[in-house]
């Protein structure tokens, strides 16, 4: 994650450079950046996201794993203590 996000910034820093040092109007750069930048966070936002329903599915599957073993486990001591 700490080098996706470093990727992620960097990627900005350059594409903002880049604009600046482009030959264009001002007027022209002030939208070109607006657009980039309105585009990568976006592109961030999508990606959060993303990774924040993995986390989600991960941890409702960790729950269901979690009962379910449990539930073996509770049903095994049940019947060793009906022997």
């Amino acid at each position: 994650m700490k080098s996706l996000s470093g990727i992620l910034v960097g990627l900005a820093v350059g594409a903002v450079i880049g604009v600046l040092l482009a030959p264009e109007s001002g007027k022209k750069t002030r939208k070109r950046i607006s657009s980039e930048s309105d585009s990568f966070f976006k592109d961030l936002q999508d990606q959060l996201q993303a990774g924040l329903e993995s986390i989600k599915t991960q941890y409702n599957d960790f729950v269901d794993t979690t009962a379910s073993k449990a539930q073996d486990a509770a049903n095994q001591a049940k019947r060793k203590a009906n022997y």
